[in-house]
């Protein structure tokens, strides 16, 4: 296993308890290890694999900062655990593109991490952190699994009336592209394009985005957006089965074995699609 070129700093000042750790050169995999108390920073152009593993933010800090943040780089999370920064509402994963950069900033999520936000429990962040934050035009956040859970908002009485909680995917702008996992809490939309990839329905006048994604796992979430539906891509005559019912999942009932068939079938047609388009 290559061994990662750390560039570990310090931090000076008492609000934050632990360090930044830049992986910006190459390619590194973490497999097995466990940050705690730490900021990841990918840059560059790197690519970073989360193979197995934990990655905490420090529970302490002015800014709720990530626990991972991607800056023109690539991260690729395979399996473990991603937490923002608790007390200060710090986002689980942000990702970022500088304007003409040579290398987006891209995420992808597979079924086995877990990514949530921080909690808020102090007057100085009020807000719950997000799990993942997408900022800028040419970012993009790849979702084909796992679990994405916000933050609370502060809840003790010094923080007043202002302590929403965070939401589970914020694309400010660039790209979001969901083809699966458990998507908890809310979905929000601000200049930047959602893909749905599944037997999913978007109801605009109840905000909700509800159905089957294609590997098979239930969506059910508010979506909140200024005028930007989501883009859903998915095959009418594979989703519908004989009565004209819209394929469900197993945890709500639905012919399992028939619509996990049907999913398959969806995920095989539009990989060809897309290769063809290419």
């Amino acid at each position: 296993m290559l061994v990662p070129t750390l560039l570990l700093l310090q931090l000076s000042f008492a609000p934050v308890r632990g360090d930044q750790v830049y992986f910006g050169d190459t390619t590194h995999v973490i497999d097995g290890q466990d940050y705690e108390s730490r900021n990841i920073f990918v840059v560059n152009g790197t690519t970073l694999t989360l193979k197995n593993g934990s990655i905490i933010a420090p529970d302490s800090g002015d800014d709720g900062e990530s626990a991972v943040r991607i800056d023109d780089a690539n991260f690729v999370a395979i399996e473990g655990t991603i937490l923002g920064g608790m007390g200060v509402g710090g986002t689980g994963v942000t990702i970022s593109t500088k304007r003409d950069s040579d290398y987006p900033g891209i995420a992808t999520f597979e079924a086995g991490v877990e990514v949530y936000g921080g909690d808020a429990t102090r007057d100085e962040t009020t807000k719950g952190g997000d799990a993942v934050q997408v900022l800028h035009s040419g970012s993009k956040a790849i979702i084909n699994g796992g679990k994405f859970v916000p933050g609370t908002g502060c809840t003790v009485e010094v923080c007043g009336t202002n302590h929403a909680d965070g939401v589970a995917l914020q694309v400010i702008q660039g790209e979001a592209v969901i083809k699966g996992g458990s998507i908890e809490g809310v979905i929000v939309n601000i200049k930047g394009e959602i893909e749905l990839h599944g037997c999913v329905e978007y109801d605009e006048e109840a905000g909700k985005i509800t159905g089957v994604l294609l590997d098979g796992s239930n969506i059910d979430v508010v979506y909140k957006s200024e005028g930007r539906r989501p883009t859903i891509i998915s095959l009418p005559e594979v989703c519908e089965d004989e009565t004209g019912t819209r394929a469900r999942g197993p945890e709500n009932g639905g012919g399992s074995t028939i619509n996990h068939v049907a999913l398959t079938s969806v995920s095989v047609v539009l990989g060809m699609i897309i290769t063809l388009q290419l």
